[in-house]
This record gives structure tokens, sequence and C-alpha cells, in this order.
């Protein structure tokens, strides 16, 4: 059970007391204690996915603010943050990556220079602890930081080895093993996951092998070293989107056309960290962090077949003047990131879904994204917390098509983009465990690469000119805080509220199905978020979730008509769950509502998406035999076998009847034995 006792702070990590237990949390660059930060955080941590099925992130992250929708049932997700990521959908845009979110796995970036994001690396089974902020961070974390979400591995606390598997509905299987060890100077992981899923729709299957370490080093008295390795192989096939009518008469089917292509995408990614933060001189930190991830990844879809070869390199350099001391308490954080991303893709033709023998297209994608950014905090008066700051961010791409004739030249175009973004705050202490922030700050969003490609009218160049960067200004009132009660019904409150207005220029919309990507004027998301965590004597724990969220564009015109005062496609305007957990040690009992309310599928505001809500439930039993602990789960998701538009492709292709559904998985059981030797 969980509700905060108190908080405190050592160099950038937050450390959460939950009652006697101390949980670390990693809040990369966020700088200071959780009540002492002017953004929503929110945390969840494996007490709270215990009884989850763990395959897909729809299945954990239920949190204030951030929508997940599996589109086949597995891995494949697409997920918004305050509306930023909503544009997710379609077949470039979103097949197996995210948008406008960054994605950390143990403080290292998987999301690419250009703002994509594959989730090969993340793997909930080996996950301890997940922090998302949901507040604009761009300021910080530059291009495509609409939120934050980073996963942190497992922590030794002493030697373990841990085997876990899971069997479940329409062939999912998954098997992890986990070795962890301390020892004086610090501590390892490693561990592997298989992961199998047969899909309930046709073309959906999932193949994913990983195997991930994590070595943490005290160098010395001041100096700590973090280095990670992993390689990970991932397959997953996309049933594509299906008309009303094919909905309602047979959602397991596929689009006609994906299967016939049998569309689908090889991810094969290798990953080396290295991140060395380092106390030099009282009140001095700096920070270091190097890594490279090269990829071969192949892809059947749009009619071809895709040959990827790219490598990812990038680097990071923070310092952290603090002084606790000093008059008015000051901090400052400077700093630098550079990542960039090149390498080849082989366009052949597509015979029978495989690789053809026509080479059409032999291409190079070249990205790169870097930043200067500064933070300043002081404290005036006791419990009065000031901070500004802003980023500097660039963005370049280069396209390079070579001519498979002789009398032909190679076409290279270069695309840059730039731009500042300010922030300010001031956060107030109403009391030890209660605080009041007010936040105005900018955001940055650069399109993806597979998102500058020009419209169809435009020949002669390959990177469209008329795409401009994202950029959004956010104003956010927020109230968070914990309350431990003795001698009460309830033990432990834990609340977060807040209400935000983000007004954004030059939205990035889809358009034709994302075959292609423009700029939209203006638009304005204007709402609020209330989560909180009740602990009811420690037998009892309810968590909840709601969320509002009014997205209207207000200058918008194509040649389709005018949309101002037309609802933002993709963002439900209200979203929430209830998650209650009884604990009968050593049965545990679990029980979930979802709920996701209407939204519409194109700019016109035409196609209307139905609300559903679904029921899941679990239960648990934790027990020992000898030095061996073991835990079984078995749960039931969507116990009403309701059927429900999970997702759907942002504005469909222009011909009727529209292909745009991505249909719920229906009811689902999943089963799953842990046994640990060692270590709690």
């Amino acid at each position: 059970m969980s509700s905060f006792a108190c908080l405190g702070q050592q160099q950038d990590t937050v450390k959460i007391y939950y009652l006697q237990e101390e949980v670390e949390v990693v809040a990369y660059r966020a700088g200071g204690e959780v009540l002492n930060l002017p953004m929503a955080v929110t945390m969840v941590d494996f007490n709270d996915i215990g009884l989850k099925r763990k395959l897909s992130l729809s299945d954990v992250l239920n949190v204030p603010g951030v929508l997940v929708q599996s589109r086949a049932g597995a891995q494949d997700v697409r997920i918004t943050i305050r509306g930023f990521g909503s544009r997710g959908y379609g077949d470039k845009s979103n097949a197996g990556t995210i948008r406008g979110i960054k994605i950390l796995v143990d403080g290292f970036p998987e999301t690419e220079p250009d703002g994509r994001t594959s989730l090969d690396f993340v793997d909930l089974l080996a996950v301890e602890r997940v922090e998302v902020i949901r507040s604009n961070s761009s300021t910080l974390f530059g291009n495509a930081s609409g939120g934050i979400i980073n996963f942190e591995t497992v922590k030794p606390r002493g030697s373990f080895v841990e085997l876990s598997s899971t069997a479940g509905s329409f062939g999912l299987f998954q098997s992890n093993l986990k070795i962890g060890r301390n020892f004086e100077n610090g501590d390892a992981l490693i561990y592997g996951t298989l992961s199998n899923f047969d899909g309930w729709r046709e073309n959906s299957a999932v193949q994913k092998k990983q195997i991930y370490s994590v070595l943490r080093l005290n160098v010395g008295k001041q100096a700590n070293l973090r280095i990670i390795t992993g390689f990970a192989s991932n397959l997953f096939h996309i049933p594509g989107p299906l008309t009303f009518d094919e909905f309602l008469s047979n959602p397991g089917k596929a689009n006609s056309v994906y299967l016939q292509r049998r569309e689908r995408r090889y991810n094969r990614v290798g990953k080396i960290g290295v991140n060395l933060t380092s106390s030099l001189r009282q009140n001095h930190t700096f920070e270091m962090r190097l890594y490279f991830v090269p990829k071969v990844l192949q892809r059947s879809e749009r009619n071809t077949f895709r040959d990827f070869n790219r490598y990812f390199l990038g680097a990071g350099l923070t310092y952290i003047y603090s002084n606790e001391s000093a008059i008015f308490k000051p901090k400052v954080f400077v700093g630098y990131d550079d990542s960039y991303q090149d390498g080849t893709i082989l366009f052949y033709s597509l015979k029978n879904g495989n690789r053809g023998d026509s080479l059409r297209t032999n291409k190079r994608e070249g990205a790169r994204s870097g930043g200067f950014f500064a933070r300043f905090e002081f404290q005036p008066f006791t419990g009065i917390i000031f901070s500004f700051g802003g980023r500097y961010d660039f963005q370049s791409y280069l396209s390079e098509i070579y001519p498979s004739a002789v009398n032909r030249q190679t076409q290279r175009d270069i695309l840059k983009l730039n731009h500042f973004t300010p922030s300010f705050s001031v956060l107030f202490k109403v009391s030890k465990s209660n605080s009041i922030y007010l936040t105005l700050s900018g955001g940055v969003e650069n399109p993806a690469f597979n998102e500058v490609d020009p419209p169809p009218e435009l020949s002669g160049v390959h990177l469209n000119p008329f795409l401009k960067p994202m950029s959004s200004q956010t104003w956010e009132l927020g109230f968070k805080g914990a309350s431990v009660f003795e001698n009460f019904p309830v033990s432990g409150f834990l609340y977060s509220f807040s209400i935000f207005q983000i007004k954004i220029q030059n939205e990035i919309v889809p358009y034709a199905n994302g075959s292609w990507f423009f700029s939209a004027g203006e638009s304005r998301r204007r709402g609020f978020e209330f989560g909180g965590e009740l602990d009811l004597n420690k037998w009892a724990d309810l968590r909840f979730a709601l969320t509002y969220l009014d997205a209207k564009y207000i200058k918008y015109e194509n040649e389709l008509g005018d949309h101002a005062n037309k609802f933002v496609p993709g963002i439900p305007k209200l979203w929430g769950n209830i998650d209650l957990k009884l604990d009968f040690k050593p049965f545990i009992l679990g029980s979930e509502i979802l709920y996701v309310g209407k939204y519409f599928a194109n700019d016109a505001n035409e196609i209307e998406v139905s609300d559903y809500a679904i029921v899941n439930i679990s239960s648990g039993l934790e027990f020992k035999i000898a030095s061996f602990k073991i835990f079984l789960v078995f749960g039931v998701n969507n116990l009403t076998n309701k059927k429900y538009v999970a997702s759907v492709f942002i504005n469909p292709e222009r011909k009727l009847p529209y292909a745009y559904i991505e249909p719920g998985l229906p009811r689902n059981w999943f089963g799953s034995v842990s046994i640990r030797f060692g270590a709690e």
C-alpha cells in the first residue's frame, strides 16, 4: 500500500517514502523534490501494476492526463499526454512509433532525434517504476516533450534470481529471467525476456526477444557511474483499420490490403549507454551521458518492402549548482544535448508480402536534434520558490536519393528548423506535504522525418518546405500533496489536481491516413486533471484518475472547408479510471473500471467515435516455500466482452466507406507465476 509520508532529495533524485519503505525515483533533469517541482508528476510503482497483464502500456499506464490506446491488443500503442501525440495514427504516423512525447528507459532516450519513439526496450516484466511528467517539458528536454515517461528497471537491493512466466488468451506467453547482485561499491542487473502473442485479429501476431543489463558503480566518494547495454528483436504485424460495417460484423479480421501485403515491422536494435554523475566540489554537480543505438529494421508497408540500416548516437552534459546554505537558496541548471541519427533505406518491390527483386529507391535519411538549456531557481521567502529559464533548440533533416540510372544526379534536400522556448513558475509550500504552483511555459515539436515528405502536387523536392515547428504556450495551476492519518478509516491520501490551457501554433495535422502532413493555423486546449490514492487502513487501496480536455481548432482552413471551432480529432473530452485493490494477506483482489469518452476521427468532425467503459478483474496469491517467494496472479480483462473502438486512423482516406477503426481487445484472461530466490 502506498501513501506519502514525507519527501526528500539527494542530488537530482526524488525520494518518496511509502510509509516505512524508501523508494528512489530518478527525476532526470527535473531538479528537486516532488512537492517542490512546479509540474504535474505521477509515479507508478510495481505494487500498482503487480496484478496487471503487463503486455501493453495500456495495461498499466492509467494516470491523469495520459491516454494509452492499444492498437491490436499488444505492444503497439498510441499515447497522448494532454493531447500531445494525438496525431500518432495512420500508415506513416504511428505504426509502432509514438509522437510528441519523450520516452526514456533508465534515463536514456528511446526517442529518436526527429521525435519518433519505438518501444523496443520497454519491458514491463522488468520495470520497477514508471515516472510520468505531464507538464510540457520542452524547456528541459527539447523537441517532442509534450510529456515525459521514464521507465526505471529493477534496482537490486540484494542478490536474487527471479523467474516469471505469463500465459493467456490469443496465444499470449511471456517469460522473464532476472538476476540481480549487490556488491560493495554498486549493484548489477541482467534480464532476458521472451514474449509471444498470436493476436486476436488477423495479421496481428507479435514476437519479441530482449536482453538487457544495468551496472551501477560508486566511483570514489563523489561519483556514480551507470552503464546499460541491451539487444532487442521485435517483430509485430499490423492488421490495419476497418470500416464501421466490418467492425460490427467481424472485428477480428484484418484490413484486406494490410493482410495481402502482410504489413509488419521487424526491429533489431542494440544499445549501450554510459551515465556519470560527479560532485567534484561542494554544491557543484556534473552529469554526462553518452549512448549509441545501432538499428537494423525491415518493414512491409505501403506496397513496398524496406530495409533500414541506422545508427543513433547522442550525448548530454548538465551542470547543477545548488546551495541550501546561501541566501535565497539558489539552484542553477545549465546543459547541452545533441543527438544524431543517419542511415540508408532500400525500397524494394513487394511480392507476396516479402522483398521483391526490383530495387525502387536507394535513400539516405539523417536527422539531428540539439539544444542549450538553462534554469534558475531561488527562494526569496520561506516556502516560496521562483524559477525561470529557457532552451534554444535546433533541428535539421537530410534526405539524399541515389539514382539507379547513370545519367541522373543524386537528389539532395536539407531542411533546418530552430526555436526558443521560455518558462517561468512560482511554487508555494502550503505545508510540509502540500504545494500550489503556477507555471507559464512554452513547447516545441518538430515534425518527424516521415512527416516531412511533401504533398503529391510538389515535384522536385523531397522535404516539405511548408511544414513548420509546432509551438505551444501553456499556463498551468496545480495543487498536490499527501496526508497520513492515525486512528482513522483512511490511513493515507495522496492527490494531484491541475488546470491548464495550451495554445498551439502550426499544429501538425495528418492528411489521407497520414500519407502526408501540413501545418494548421492555431488550436487551443483547456482542461483539468484530478488523480489520487486512498489507503484504507492498509488493507484497501483505491486509485483514481479523471481528465477533462476541450481541444478545438481556432484558425484552420483547407480545401475541405473552414474548421475553426471544430474539435481536434483523436482527443476525447473525458476519460478516467478507478482501480480498487484489496489486500487480505496472502490473497490480493483487484478490480478496475476504464472509461474513454466520445471523440472525432477527422477535422470536419463528421466521423464520431463512441465512448466506452470496460471492466477488468484480477487476483493474486503471495506465499513462501523455504527461501522461495512465489506470487501467483490470475485476471480477466474486458469482463463484459464489450465491443469498442480502441483507436482510429485520423483523417482517413476520403473514400467511402471510411476505413478508420482499430477494434478493442475482447474478453481475455491471463495468468502468471513468479518465483524469486534471494533478497526481497
